[in-house]
């Protein structure tokens, strides 16, 4: 299989390490550009835990201190990985989505204990605050980086799908499907998609892409990493390990 993968740059290169190691061929094509916010000083010791809905509020929140004593709840596995890496030692992850992540935090922490504090970029999708908040906890979110979209695809990129090199294309948000799909168009490169594979997160994913022209659109059975490849014949390592 030849994946073009859409993610930002430090996404895309652990998985395309992955990937070619299961001797797969892979081109990147970020679609996001991750700019992180100057440093600020945030006291965790304020909070009774921190929550993070992407990796890259991990690697935002690692710039700004050397804690990582505090209790963090992820939205998913890659998530929980990457605070695995940057030192965290309590982690739970939802292994789902946004409103996964907000069951396992109101089954798992006590609004007495203290405020939560969510990190998080400029560019949301959904309300997890909102939905803890209801709940009774008190939330502080920090935006930390902000994600700004490419202006076009690459020449490279657009040669290869003219040239119909790539497979599959995996894609993990709305977000960034939203902005292949107007790129797509601009650029009137949707009848060359008829014979690669659309692999999505979520249904909330596949509505951004859906009006292309694709061989196939597979949707992930449960919103990971893991079973959005199981869905096309490839086992994953747990990224937890």
């Amino acid at each position: 299989m030849h994946f073009l993968l859409t993610r930002p740059e430090e996404d895309n290169q652990k998985l395309a390490n992955i990937l070619v190691h299961l001797n797969h061929k892979v081109s990147c094509e970020p679609l996001l550009n991750i700019i992180y916010y100057e440093n600020e000083t945030i006291k965790l010791h304020d909070f009774q835990a921190v929550l993070f809905t992407s990796a890259n509020g991990v690697r935002a929140l690692s710039k700004n201190g050397q804690d990582r004593n505090i209790p963090c709840y992820t939205v998913g596995d890659a998530t929980a990985a990457e605070a695995k890496q940057a030192g965290f030692k309590a982690i739970t992850s939802a292994s789902g989505n946004i409103h996964n992540l907000a069951e396992v935090i109101i089954k798992s922490c006590d609004p007495k204990n203290g405020p939560l504090l969510h990190i998080s970029g400029k560019d949301m999708a959904g309300d997890l605050g909102g939905v803890l908040r209801n709940s009774g906890f008190s939330v502080t979110q920090r935006q930390l980086y902000k994600a700004v979209k490419t202006p076009h695809l690459s020449q490279k990129t657009k040669d290869m799908i003219t040239t119909c090199e790539i497979t599959h294309i995996p894609f993990y948000s709305p977000r960034t499907a939203k902005i292949f799909s107007d790129l797509i168009q601009s650029e009137n490169l949707s009848s060359h998609l008829t014979k690669m594979t659309a692999v999505c997160l979520s249904p909330a994913v596949s509505d951004m892409i859906n009006s292309l022209s694709w061989h196939k659109i597979v949707i992930a059975k449960q919103p990971n990493q893991f079973n959005l490849f199981n869905m096309i014949g490839i086992t994953l390592e747990d990224l937890r390990q």
